[in-house]
């Protein structure tokens, strides 16, 4: 279970890299605001990555929460089961 968790969080701290840099370049090129250049720094980049990492896990968690709930039920029936 832990290393799935692992893999998990490895894998949203890659997506959420690549969406940050992904982000900066449509902002920078495709809106043509070079205002936003100074999000190419570290700091910008930095603030981005948090942001974009952090509407991840809420997502994660919206679209877990039947699924959490859904194996609390099943739980409760595999131990039902269990003590019979």
């Amino acid at each position: 279970m832990k290393n799935r968790f692992e893999r998990k969080i490895l894998s949203t701290i890659i997506f959420s890299a690549v969406a940050s840099l992904l982000g900066i370049i449509h902002g920078l090129f495709f809106d043509l605001d070079l205002s936003q250049i100074k999000r190419l720094s570290l700091e910008g980049f930095i603030f981005t990555f948090i942001l974009v990492f952090t509407g991840l896990i809420i997502l994660e968690k919206i679209f877990n929460i039947e699924e959490d709930e859904e194996i609390v039920k099943i739980k409760k029936r595999l131990n039902r089961i269990e003590k019979n």
